[in-house]
């Protein structure tokens, strides 16, 4: 098996869609956690950096408007598979994002293969860690902008609940806590769990390019997911996944488009971890 031959792992759409999500997930971060941690320095530098107040502020319900769209294509992607297209392997088979039985034995055998008790699982199109990532996305997405909605408009959302169940709930600040700790989550989740799986494997340093690319190697493909390499080769679909490697140009582009993201990410969990043990100390003392 040589390196020449290269696949499609993500199509234009998709990759257009991850960087909505690059884009505007950073933004979100690195004007909201100076908000988190105010009273650290870092956070005042960064919260300047940003533009400070009102700038900041701005950037962060522009940036939310970006996140809100790139749902809003997904799902559209999505009611089309299902709806136009008839394709009910979204929500269940081997190209489903969802968790499934097979998913749950992978994960077990992950677990006897880490302590040397059984194989390494072969894996399908999708690891049962990005299914995992993708539900969290969807989940988050969901939590942020509906607490993301109430603290934009308070006078609107409030008025949106019974007035008995209003005088008794401070909608506004049950919103506020729910934001800022899945805004923790997310960030703390993505900056180290997800980039440690898809950036910071040591085949992939110092960073995985098929987001941005689109492309995957025969090599990878085969030994990261066998069962989907040998599922496609059985039924002939391999062939017409084949595409021309990235070349020099892409490769060059992907790694000045991302590794910037990277090292951006991994300071600010930094920057958080460091202030939240500080807190912690503070408290015990």
């Amino acid at each position: 098996m040589t390196n020449d031959n290269h696949f499609l792992r993500f199509s234009l759409f998709h990759r257009f869609s991850h960087f909505l999500v690059i884009i505007s997930f950073f933004g979100l971060v690195l004007t909201g956690m100076p908000l988190v941690f105010k009273d650290y320095g870092w956070a005042h530098w960064l919260y300047g950096v940003m533009g400070g107040y009102p700038t900041a502020g701005n950037i962060h319900r522009i940036c939310a408007l970006i996140t809100f769209f790139a749902a809003f294509l997904h799902f559209a992607f999505l009611s089309v598979q299902t709806l136009v297209k008839k394709d009910r392997g979204i929500f269940w088979g081997p190209d489903s994002l969802l968790i499934q039985p097979k998913d749950l034995l992978n994960i077990l055998g992950d677990v006897l293969w880490f302590f040397r008790l059984g194989s390494r699982p072969k894996y399908d199109r999708w690891i049962y860690w990005e299914k995992m990532e993708y539900l969290s996305l969807m989940w988050g997405t969901f939590v942020m902008a509906s607490t993301g909605f109430v603290l934009w408009f308070p006078v609107q959302a409030t008025s949106l609940v019974p007035a008995k169940l209003a005088a008794i709930i401070d909608l506004p600040s049950l919103a506020l806590v729910a934001h800022r700790y899945e805004a923790l989550l997310a960030a703390g989740f993505i900056f180290t769990i997800h980039f440690f799986h898809t950036h910071l494997l040591p085949e992939n340093i110092p960073m995985d390019e098929a987001m941005f690319t689109g492309r995957i190697s025969e090599e990878h493909m085969s030994h990261e997911r066998g069962v989907y390499y040998e599922r496609l080769k059985e039924s002939g679909d391999l062939e017409s996944l084949k595409v021309r490697p990235a070349g020099c140009g892409g490769s060059l582009f992907s790694k000045i488009l991302g590794i910037p993201f990277l090292v951006i990410g991994l300071l600010m969990v930094g920057f958080m971890l460091s202030s939240l043990i500080i807190s912690l100390v503070d408290m015990c003392c």
